[in-house]
Formats: C-alpha cells, sequence, structure tokens
C-alpha cells in the first residue's frame, strides 16, 4: 500500500480528556480477490487512556468477489466495531510487525490501521447465501440454478 494519511496525536496528551474524532471515506486496496469498490466510511474516536491510545467506533465497507462455494459474484457489507488500544512507546520504526505498527511517533497512519482493520474480519470467503450448494464436482454446473444429470439434488462440490 502507498497512500498514507497521516494523524498527529501529540495533541491527545497534551491535556486530559481531549479526543479527536475522525470522520473520513478511506480508500482500501483489494485482497486475495476481494474488492472494495467504495472507499471505507470510517469514524473513530480517539482518546488517551492510561497512556494508551484509545481507538473506538466502526467502519462500514463494501466488500466484492466470487463466492467460495458457487463462483457467482459477490457483494456484502461489513461493519466492523473498533476497539482498539495502540501503545505510544512501541513505533513502526523500531518493530514494523508491532502490534503497533500503526504508529510513527506521534503519527497514526490511518489508512493502515483501517485495512488492517478490515482485513482482518474478512471471512476466510465470500459466500453469496448461507445456503449456497457450490458446483457440480463433476460437471461444474452451479446447483443453485438447478439441479444437474450428476447431482441427484445434492451438492457435490
Amino acid at each position: 500500500m502507498n497512500r498514507m494519511h497521516t494523524i498527529e496525536l501529540a495533541g491527545l496528551f497534551a491535556g486530559s480528556g481531549r479526543n479527536l474524532v475522525v470522520d473520513e471515506e478511506i480508500a482500501l486496496d483489494g485482497f486475495e480477490g476481494i474488492a472494495f469498490p467504495q472507499p471505507a466510511r470510517t469514524q473513530l474516536n480517539l482518546r488517551v487512556v492510561d497512556r494508551l491510545i484509545a481507538i473506538d467506533g466502526g467502519i462500514d465497507v463494501l466488500a466484492q468477489g466470487e463466492c467460495v462455494g458457487c463462483l457467482d459474484d459477490v457483494s456484502r457489507e461489513l461493519h466492523v466495531e473498533v476497539s482498539e488500544r495502540l501503545d505510544p512507546d512501541g513505533d513502526r520504526s523500531v518493530d514494523p510487525f508491532g502490534e503497533t505498527n500503526v504508529l510513527v511517533g506521534t503519527r497514526l497512519d490511518l489508512v493502515d490501521l483501517v485495512q488492517q482493520l478490515v482485513l482482518t474480519s474478512l471471512p476466510m470467503g465470500l459466500r453469496c447465501g448461507p445456503d449456497c450448494k457450490g458446483l457440480c464436482g463433476e460437471c461444474g454446473a452451479n446447483l443453485n440454478t438447478g439441479n444437474c444429470p450428476h447431482s441427484n439434488g445434492e451438492s457435490r462440490g
């Protein structure tokens, strides 16, 4: 990901009770066959709690890809509840794979944070519905649209 959108957090540490409200649309990169055709609606509240940066709120995003069962196109609205605590003493420049790898000093990389939160909340594969019958294992027919001669009315894929 080449995009960065940083938020300076030094002001949060300047006084008690300060909050920073983030209400933005963040474009996300696709991941392993899942695309995000519209920016993610991001509504977060940032504050300092016991020397940690508390981030609470939600992210709404549209995910598109193929159903892992029948290979039809699928669009799913996802809502991610956010409740994160980041240690400002951790630093991406010191440990790029650490828990606080979205922080560089007092700067929060908002795009990276939102991307990570959305990707970790994705299901293992998108499905067109809970009752997807998949494909026939012999001829590849989509069993959601009707039976094929091989299926005898049951999914084999």
